[in-house]
């Protein structure tokens, strides 16, 4: 399938990212701890509603690209129906959480589950086909393959542990679960996600390509062992073998932030907000893991950690594709899938710059307020965030109107 990702679970997935700042404010002044089930609608909201409804939306278009096949089946139609309705079970998922409906919990956690499993069926058709393809493009198949594994194998423990909250469940899923929950969802599925995506995507937004193959495998190999072996470490309760996983997680994403360094320092593109947010991304990858190694030798930190790794590495990553792939899709919908404008040239630099700085802000503001329990930060972060969510908002209000204005423009574009 050649076209261009549906702009309605984007729509919600941006709208749960702005949803999450009032939320975290919430959080500040509730003085809510991580576990709470006011955090929890937090979490959720960041990494199911917002990052992985945004996921799933551009996998529709990048899992076929990125493999050379064509996709025009009934599977095609079944995955892109059901991203709209993963992004409103995710929302409601949030929701349970937030007003504390343990059977809200158990209802929209089944249908996420569902319509995960549907999409995942749906979008098997593509992989199934390159995996009996072209050697160059087999070992991509099977990575998203892996990745959408894990991100069923952490909606499976998800599931289990809403219902077990209920009593409906084993109460053993109360503990250990959910940071196995956690670190599959955010250490397998989200991490891995983008280390295989800003592989291609790295291409149109710097203008250069990574040179060392080794690095990139490397890197993705450390973080895949990790995350599985800090997920049993963290489900058995085993601080050693936590311990031993997270850091083939801070080794993973070391290697990771310098192939992505040595990437920007070589950048061509001259649109610079998007490559800042990577290069942001790959240091708070580096942090959020480091946060995580030192919780297994029995520091305080893993709500901050948690924090690093949802808004400072993965989300400064999306920000980063939001303000080139989000703004194309945008393009392309008001102009054409011919067209081949360039998002610069119809956003504003001033906003885009001023919400790199608030979301900034907002990330370390909030890692920090995380990891020494002050309330007063968590709530500039969550200002900050909101104010960064608006301007993201306001800049391609803008970029749609001067879209329309602007004359069409077809050739190649990196």
């Amino acid at each position: 399938m050649r076209g261009w990702i549906p702009p309605l679970p984007l729509a919600c997935g941006v709208l749960s990212f702005g949803l999450s700042w009032i939320v975290l404010f919430a959080l500040a002044r509730d003085g809510a701890t991580g576990g709470s089930l006011l955090s929890l609608a937090w979490v959720h909201l960041v990494a199911l509603a917002w990052i992985t409804t945004i996921a799933l939306s551009i996998l529709l278009h990048a899992i076929p690209g990125f493999l050379d096949v064509d996709w025009e089946d009934a599977g095609a139609k079944i995955a892109r129906a059901c991203t709209p309705v993963f992004a409103l079970c995710a929302l409601a998922l949030a929701l349970g959480f937030f007003i504390g409906s343990i059977a809200l919990l158990e209802i929209s956690g089944t249908l996420v589950l569902a319509s995960l499993m549907i999409y995942v069926v749906a979008i098997a058709s593509p992989l199934l086909t390159a995996m009996r393809g072209a050697r160059s493009v087999r070992p991509i198949a099977r990575a998203f393959a892996g990745t959408l594994a894990l991100l069923l194998l952490t909606a499976v423990l998800g599931t289990g542990f809403a219902y077990a909250l209920g009593g409906h469940g084993p109460s053993s899923l109360l503990v250990g679960v959910p940071q196995s929950h956690a670190l599959l969802g955010i250490g397998g599925w989200l991490t891995l996600l983008v280390f295989g995506v800003s592989a291609r995507t790295l291409g149109p937004i710097a203008g250069a390509r990574s040179r060392a193959l080794a690095l990139h495998i490397g890197s993705s190999s450390a973080v895949l062992v990790g995350t599985l072996v800090a997920a049993c470490g963290a489900g058995a309760r085993l601080p050693i073998v936590l311990a031993i996983g997270s850091a083939l997680l801070v080794l993973g994403t070391l290697a990771y932030a310098a192939d992505i360094f040595d990437v920007i320092r070589r950048a061509t593109v001259p649109h610079r907000p998007p490559q800042i947010l990577m290069l942001c991304a790959g240091t708070w990858a580096i942090l959020a893991a480091a946060g995580l190694f030192a919780t297994a030798l029995g520091s305080d930190l893993a709500t901050a950690a948690v924090y690093a790794a949802l808004i400072g590495w993965i989300g400064s990553a999306v920000l980063a594709h939001l303000h080139h792939i989000g703004i194309r899709v945008l393009l392309t919908n008001v102009r054409g899938e011919d067209d081949e404008t360039r998002p610069e040239s119809v956003l504003d630099a001033r906003l885009t710059w001023a919400t790199l700085a608030l979301y900034q802000v907002a990330a370390l503001a909030g890692a920090t307020a995380l990891a020494t329990r002050s309330s007063t930060l968590l709530e500039i972060a969550a200002i900050a965030g909101f104010c960064s969510f608006v301007l993201l908002i306001a800049n391609a209000s803008g970029a749609i109107g001067r879209a329309r204005r602007l004359p069409i423009v077809l050739g190649t574009v990196g």
